[in-house]
Parts: structure tokens; sequence; C-alpha cells
């Protein structure tokens, strides 16, 4: 009879209770988060809808530009998207420095935790010293896991959304391998400077594989440039077959296919694994 009461009663209740559904992230909000994000990459200090506007307004003017030059649509639009690759391999480029340079930190961030530790800090303090003597990303980041884990997170939650920023082996080695120490237990400070050494010998190894493979990435960067620097002397001599005719074109399109898996060729034959 208990238990039937108690079922009345919590069904009594239910119409009253607001159930808050969890709200699925509008397309809007998905832009404005990536932009936001994009922006804090590029440390600029502007507004995401003002950075939007100068996209928009760079590609118009590039578009213009091509147009004014040239004369011709098909060369305007082939310039509109030369800049917007020019401006993705930038924007790429930007944040594979500041990834490289946060992971070339983080050896030395880890013997700084290390010696904290070996000093008679708690893992907070020696976390938070680390975020004081260490430069930029690191200091950020290593302030981030620190507030993080003052304020309660676990380790394994403070750290765990590393590998989202920048995803590559070292540092997914780095949170794998902390969280597991966690998890068992144990003197955490020889494993931090056998980590940090460890760290260490694959930086030598993939600045080894940057030196081997340079040529064949300068290779790939004038191969890439060449055709569109002939295509525009062509153009500006007179000779506009390629982006005034129908064939022409058709043959352009062919051309840029036929360079684009050339160079999904040559870039995959210069990824080694470490």
């Amino acid at each position: 009879m208990s238990k039937n009461k108690k079922v009345i009663s919590s069904k009594i209740f239910d119409p009253f209770i607001i159930k808050k559904e969890k709200e699925k992230p509008t397309v809007p909000s998905k832009i404005n988060s990536r932009v936001s994000n994009l922006i804090k990459e590029l440390d600029l200090k502007i507004t995401p809808i003002l950075f939007v506007l100068a996209i928009i307004l760079f590609a118009i003017i590039i578009f213009l530009l091509f147009m004014l030059i040239f004369n011709n649509v098909v060369m305007a639009i082939l310039g509109l998207i030369g800049g917007v690759l020019v401006f993705r391999s930038f924007l790429t480029r930007r944040r594979k420095e500041k990834e490289t340079l946060f992971t070339k930190q983080l050896p030395d961030a880890l013997i700084a935790v290390a010696n904290s530790l070996k000093a008679g800090f708690s893992l907070d303090q020696a976390l938070e010293f680390a975020s004081i003597s260490m430069p930029e990303p690191t200091k950020s980041e290593f302030s981030r896991i620190h507030l993080n884990y003052r304020v309660g997170y676990s380790l394994q939650e403070a750290i765990e959304t590393l590998p989202k920023k920048y995803n590559n082996t070292e540092v997914k080695l780095f949170v794998s391998s902390l969280i597991l120490q966690n998890q068992i237990g144990g003197n955490v400070i020889p494993f931090l400077n056998e980590l940090s050494e460890v760290l260490r010998e694959r930086l030598r190894l993939k600045e080894q594989v940057v030196v081997g493979t340079a040529q064949q990435r300068l290779s790939a960067t004038i191969v890439t440039i060449i055709p569109y620097a002939i295509l525009m002397l062509l153009q500006l001599s007179g000779y506009n077959a390629l982006t005034s005719t129908f064939r022409g074109i058709l043959l352009l399109i062919f051309a840029i296919c036929l360079q684009g898996v050339g160079l999904m060729v040559m870039n995959n034959s210069m990824k080694i694994d470490i």
C-alpha cells in the first residue's frame, strides 16, 4: 500500500514539474562559436561579426581587382578561389605554429611540475607554478588547467580538452599518460621526467622528418604556383582561349583537377608516421 501511495503522489505532481530539455545548438550559434575560436587562435581583438565582414570585404576586393586587371569573369573567380585558399593556408599555418610551439614547450612544463612536486608543493601549486613560469601558449593552457583543477574538476576533466585544441600525437600521449598515471597511482615525479624525455625524442625525430622532406615541400609549392603564373601571363598577353571559350574552360577545369590529384599524391608521400 505504501508503495502505491508513493507512486500516486509522484504522479499527482508530474504535470507541475517543468522538464528542461537540452537545447540543440542552432546553425548560427555553431558558426559564431567556430568564428570565436578562430579569433582566439589568431589572437585578434575583434568581434566575430567584424571578422566575418572583413573576410567578405577581402573577397570582394580580390574579385574586383582581378576583374579590373584581366577583365575576365573566369580569372576573377580563379583569383577569388586562390585568395580563399591562401587565407585558409595562412590560418592553418598559424594554428600549426601555435600547436608546434606548445608541443615544444610541453617537456619543459612537465619538468617544472616535477621539480615543484619534488620541492614539496601540491599538484595544485605545481600547476600554478608551471602556469606562471612558462611562456605563451603554455602559460594560458596551464592556467586554465590549474583553474579548473582548483574549482573542483578532476585532473582528467581539466586536461581532456587539450587534444581537441592541439590535435597531435604528443599532446594525446601527454593527456592519456597523465590520466592513466592518475588512475593507477604511484610516484608521479619519475613518470613526468620520463614522459618529458619521450616527448623530446619525438620532437627531435619530427624535426629530422621536416628537414628531410623540405625539398619535396618546395617542389609542391613550385608546382602549385607556376601554372597559374603562366595562365596570368598568357591572359595579359592577349591569349585568352582558356578563359573565354567553352572548350578552354573545360580544359582549365580538367587541368586544375589533375593538379589537385598530383598535390594530394605528393602530400601523402611526405607524410611519415612517427
